[in-house]
């Protein structure tokens, strides 16, 4: 298995490269939509919230291989439930200060028949919350040959986790749900 440790720098200035550009344009859809509807600008506040932070303000990177497995079956879009785990993970500000974990969640939406095994995702929490036994809220999305697993605690997005360039995503989803990173 793959850790902070195992990746090189390069790869690890890339994913966070890829994972930095879909939070912000995350947040910019956002910040669109909060314009376009001025009643849910409270809501989609992306203002740091204090109790969140580690009282540092560091940086952390998540880290390990997730695994998407879907309850139903089928190749045409229909509504389904994403299973997301990850027996191996880590989360910290570096390879030498990590804490691993375990993912275990669920996201619910449309897609098409997916099953992915051990993809590798990172991304980066800036401002960094307190992220294991908290329940998150989880939007997925595969589309085109690409991944992306964006963390919410409430409202405020905390991080877009990518896989690297090359990996082979098959399949189609877009889908909402919930999760939680629990220390092993």
């Amino acid at each position: 298995m793959t850790s902070l440790l195992d990746i090189k720098p390069e790869q690890v200035d890339a994913l966070n490269q890829r994972s930095q550009a879909a939070f912000d344009e995350q947040i910019k859809r956002m910040a669109e939509l909060a314009r376009a509807k001025p009643m849910l600008q409270e809501v989609l506040d992306q203002k740091v919230h204090p109790q969140s932070l580690s009282g540092l303000g560091g940086q952390q990177t998540i880290c390990g291989y997730f695994n998407f497995v879907n309850c139903g079956s089928g190749c045409y879009p229909h509504t389904e439930t994403i299973q997301i785990s990850a027996l191996s993970a880590d989360i910290g500000p570096n390879a030498q200060q990590k804490i691993p974990v375990r993912f275990v969640g669920q996201a619910t939406g449309t897609g098409t028949d997916i099953n992915l095994s051990g993809i590798y995702l990172q991304g980066t929490v800036p401002e960094a919350a307190n992220l294991i036994n908290i329940q998150l809220t989880l939007q997925l999305s595969i589309h085109s040959g690409s991944l992306t697993l964006y963390v919410f605690e409430g409202p405020r997005l905390l991080a877009a986790l990518v896989p690297q360039n090359g990996v082979n995503i098959g399949g189609a989803f877009s889908g909402n749900g919930t999760g939680a990173f629990q220390r092993t």
